[in-house]
């Protein structure tokens, strides 16, 4: 089990019964999350909701860690509930960007060892172009970005797991942690992702070595004009073996909305 200190008077958590969302607080972490987000989208003067977390509810990333179904069963309706704009984050080394997803498809993904359907909530993109302005409006949903250092370790070709359909897949987490055969007592293992779907919900991906930063600009607008936010995502190609100031732009987005007041 999980022992807490003494300190917070929470009691051990039971092996086996967490994803990494899930029992280390008992339902606080999730009940501060969503009293966060219900404030802020009643609040007249707030017209963008932008979350920073660490771990990845939607990364296609071959080498890195995968996407979690409980970020996604617990937090994925949340951000649509309550008109989440961005969620920005990291674990994964590298950097991609989704479509705006809304809600989800059941029982499309696959397990890996057995090759059966397993429903893995597969984000749903609402649109795969932009505005004819160029803009996402992210009143219709919610884009993920990862910003895990830029580029990634693996190449183009083995950077996502292709389909036979040419489509890229994303590994999925499906089950708990679990305690490690002959590990430390009290310590967990995750074990690998179980299951592959595929990622119709991935726009952009930097298959390049190295690293990467990303700078947002916020024009607010005026009273019942537009609001936008311009995401620019610098990288630097092979810092990575050999360190480099040479930043060059991979990618503009740019989101935009109308004001709430």
């Amino acid at each position: 089990p999980l022992t807490p200190a003494a300190s917070t008077g929470t009691p051990p958590i039971e092996p086996g019964t967490s994803f990494y969302v899930r029992g280390y607080t008992g339902g606080a972490q999730t009940r501060w999350l969503e009293k966060t987000l219900r404030e802020a989208s009643l609040d007249p003067l707030v017209d963008w909701i932008v979350v920073q977390m660490h771990q990845d509810a939607l990364t296609s990333s071959k080498t890195g860690n995968g996407s979690d179904l409980g970020l996604r069963e617990a937090w994925l309706p949340l951000f649509e509930k309550y008109g989440v704009d961005l969620v920005l984050c990291g674990h994964d080394h590298d950097y991609e960007r989704s479509w705006p997803v809304n809600g989800c498809n059941h029982d499309v993904g696959t397990a890996v060892a057995t090759g059966a359907t397993v429903d893995t909530r597969q984000p749903n993109p609402v649109t795969t172009s932009p505005n004819a302005d160029g803009t996402f409006d992210t009143t219709y949903g919610t884009i993920h970005l990862i910003l895990g250092g830029g580029g990634t370790s693996a190449p183009l070709d083995v950077y996502g797991v292709d389909a036979s359909d040419g489509k890229p897949q994303a590994k999925v987490f499906t089950k708990p942690n679990r305690p490690s055969p002959g590990a430390t007592a009290g310590t967990f293992v995750r074990t690998p992702a179980d299951a592959v779907e595929d990622a119709i919900w991935s726009a952009q991906r930097d298959t390049s070595t190295g690293y990467g930063i990303a700078v947002f600009d916020v024009d607010p607008g005026f009273p019942g004009g537009k609001t936008s936010i311009t995401i620019s995502y610098y990288h630097a190609p092979g810092a990575d073996k050999t360190p480099t100031p040479d930043y060059e732009l991979f990618e503009t987005v740019v989101l935009a909305k109308r004001r709430r007041w």
